[in-house]
């Protein structure tokens, strides 16, 4: 029988990768724990509620299948992505995972539950919506609109530029398919 050790989904499996010591976690180990842990545990949820009705691929509940996969794929310093690849996934897989830099990450945060019900991008600056991103760590406006729809069709193409440069300075590094999601991705006014 199968110790489910992890949120009663993961277990460690029988091979070659191990969790670590009392000393030191492995960094196999804690990203998979993490992963986990975001999918199944339903305080991190009501912490972080954009984790909600995330899964793991079955395979991955097994330690072993996904330190092979992060062994394989992990680069230093970055982070685990499940949806730039396929926009809005909840499914962490080999498919639909792929470590990116912070700074891409970053660019696919979208903060739904700090924007007071209006477009991403877009903020109410007194009778006037104003439309902005950070760029290179810097707050970039695309100016003042009449109606936050404005505003945020002014956020999205230049959201969607900066995008595409971030992934060409990024190309000989990143995962082509995720380079081929940042040359694709569109913005919505429902994201």
């Amino acid at each position: 029988m199968i110790k489910r050790t992890v949120m009663g989904i993961g277990y460690l499996g029988e091979g070659n990768y191990k969790s670590g010591n009392k000393d030191k976690i492995n960094k196999n180990y804690s990203c998979w724990r993490s992963l986990i842990v975001r999918c199944y545990d339903e305080k991190y949820h009501n912490k972080f509620p954009s984790y909600k009705n995330c899964t793991v691929y079955e395979e991955w509940h097994n330690f072993q299948k996904f330190a092979k996969w992060y062994e394989e794929n992990y680069i230093e310093g970055w982070e685990l992505d499940k949806d730039i690849i396929i926009k809005s996934n909840k499914i962490y897989s080999p498919e639909t995972c792929a470590f990116v830099p912070k700074e891409i990450n970053y660019l696919f945060t979208n903060r739904k539950n700090h924007r007071n019900g209006l477009p991403l991008g877009v903020s109410k600056i007194k009778n006037r919506y104003r439309a902005t991103s950070t760029q290179n760590k810097k707050h970039i406006s695309y100016g003042y609109y009449i109606t936050p729809e404005e505003a945020f069709y002014a956020y999205k193409e230049g959201k969607e530029n900066y995008i595409k440069e971030v992934a060409e300075e990024w190309k000989p590094l990143i995962d082509e398919r995720v380079y081929n999601a940042m040359m694709n991705w569109k913005i919505e006014i429902t994201d």
